[in-house]
């Protein structure tokens, strides 16, 4: 009986991502939310019956997505396939949530990177270069319009501008896809775990979270090479290392702030809705995202939560 569980359950999974991918496939809209649960089938056989018979499932996966889709949709199943592989040996270890996060976010930027070089090598795809040239595309349109409605067009040279520096920031935009992606399907795995009664780690409350110290000296100096250090027509590569460094970072302070902001509005008892609606309103008005960054620098800096907890 216990070798035939693993062939029924594998078979049971198989299907289930047949649904998801159908869906993904053929309902964009919908299938934009059920990307983030391709790779649970894989996470949930893996901590069932170990990365061996989930490396099998992934050939059974692949091939189904064949028959579905195409040759081109393969790349689709693999890259979360491997992910759900990934995160699912390590859940099997009962590994911290974080150590879940790095090594899905991994898995996936590996994953991202070679689709990018080998779309670039076999079908001469550049998929950065398209994205750029669509969007001057369309920006070109629109500055067109303002011309033909004798209205100043000045402020279309600094959209061409930001167009211009996507080229730079791509490692970063890849990591961040990466972890948000990661974050996503944990959260949605651990609502599956809890039902199936599977033993996990989950990641602690938000007013936990913080960093090391040492990335705030990392911000500080990176920020300091940004305003006053190297351009782009000096040293492209060292630039756009420097950039991007710079972008993941700022991204650091603004999850530390906002860590702090959690933690501040719990230990004085107050409601959760209003940290979660300051978090909120701040992706809409960027000047407070401003401000919940400079927390994050400040609660790094100077230990905020621990002075909050012994004033003395």
């Amino acid at each position: 009986m216990n070798s035939v569980r693993p062939i029924i359950e594998g078979a049971v999974l198989a299907a289930i991502f047949s649904i998801l991918l159908f869906i993904v496939l053929y309902m964009p809209i919908i299938g934009m939310f059920f990307l983030f649960c391709l790779p649970i089938p894989f996470i949930i056989y893996v901590v069932h019956h170990g990365l061996k018979n989930g490396l099998l499932l992934l050939v059974v996966a692949l091939f189904i997505t064949y028959i579905i889709g195409s040759i081109a949709t393969v790349p689709l199943a693999f890259t979360y396939g491997t992910a759900g592989l990934a995160m699912g040996y390590i859940y099997s270890l009962r590994k911290s949530a974080y150590a879940v996060l790095v090594g899905g976010s991994l898995t996936l930027m590996v994953n991202l990177v070679l689709l990018f070089v080998l779309s670039n090598l076999l079908f001469n795809v550049n998929i950065v270069e398209d994205t750029k040239n669509m969007m001057h595309e369309s920006i070109k349109t629109g500055e067109e319009m303002f011309k033909a409605l004798g209205r100043p067009t000045d402020q279309f040279e600094l959209m061409y501008e930001s167009i211009d520096m996507i080229s730079y920031v791509v490692p970063s935009v890849i990591v961040l896809i990466s972890v948000l992606f990661t974050i996503t399907t944990q959260f949605f795995a651990g609502q599956i775990f809890k039902r199936l009664k599977i033993d996990y780690q989950p990641f602690p409350p938000l007013r936990q979270w913080t960093f090391p110290k040492s990335l705030l000296w990392y911000y500080l100096i990176v920020s300091i090479l940004i305003m006053f250090g190297i351009t782009e027509s000096e040293d492209a590569l060292l630039y756009s290392i420097i950039l991007n460094l710079f972008l993941v970072l700022e991204i650091v302070m603004t999850i530390q702030g906002i860590s702090f902001l959690f933690f501040y509005f719990y230990i004085k008892n107050k409601s959760l809705a209003i940290p979660v609606t300051i978090t909120i309103v701040s992706f809409i008005i960027p000047f407070l995202m401003y401000i919940i960054r400079i927390l994050g620098i400040i609660d790094l800096g100077f230990d905020l939560r621990k002075r909050m907890k012994n004033p003395q």
